[in-house]
């Protein structure tokens, strides 16, 4: 025999911030808790390496030289073209976003049909900048003071304190996010701290969702 759990309503929450703000580690967390995490950075890179025509159309659009010579995608590249300035950075959305959002609902609902998790989690830096927030039933912001970010992404990617900026600028300030959020993590202290936070926003949100225990034989 096999005891068993199912969540019935089971919630779609997207984890946003900004880059460097600390959104996977939350997520992480989360997952620690047996909620389903979708990364969307993960999918686009999957989305980009499997579709030979949207590889042709960011040659098209970015330069050849955006992939080598065994057809990797140079994302540092990239991301210096398509972030230079506002028509780029809304072309590269255009481009990959509208396959990644129909690929990232068939994850979610097939996570939400097999009621295994007892929340459905999307882990996504753009959900207000391609409008999607409304695909959620809350939104947790992960907020970190800017200064703190750059640091951490230096450190973590290896990238100029410019290419940071740059990026930072093509996305909606953190301050205008922190103000829309249902739920906002603060990450400018330590990570026990952000746990603690992420942990009572987890409980809070379970008591809407229904769990039903069994046995299987």
């Amino acid at each position: 025999m096999k005891k068993i759990i199912k969540y019935k309503d089971t919630r779609v929450i997207g984890v946003t911030g900004g880059i460097g703000s600390g959104q996977s580690s939350v997520c992480e967390i989360l997952a620690s808790q047996g909620c389903k995490i979708i990364d969307v950075d993960k999918k686009a890179k999957h989305i980009i390496k499997k579709d030979k025509t949207l590889q042709l159309k960011l040659k098209e659009a970015f330069g050849e030289e955006i992939f080598d010579r065994n057809g990797e995608l140079n994302r540092r590249l990239l991301a210096n073209i398509a972030f230079s300035d506002g028509y780029k950075t809304q072309l590269l959305n255009k481009l990959v976003h509208p396959r990644m959002v129909s690929e990232m609902i068939e994850e979610m609902e097939t996570a939400r049909f097999s009621q295994r998790f007892p929340l459905i989690v999307v882990d996504a830096a753009l959900i207000y900048e391609i409008s999607i927030e409304q695909m959620f039933d809350a939104i947790i912001v992960v907020y970190t003071d800017l200064e703190h970010r750059i640091q951490r992404v230096m450190k973590r990617d290896n990238l100029t304190r410019d290419e940071i900026l740059a990026r930072v600028r093509r996305q909606i300030p953190l301050e205008e996010k922190r103000n829309w959020a249902d739920y906002v993590v603060d990450n400018n202290g330590s990570f026990e701290d952000m746990k603690k936070q992420t942990l009572k926003i987890f409980h809070e949100l379970m008591e809407t969702v229904r769990v039903e225990k069994g046995i299987r034989i």
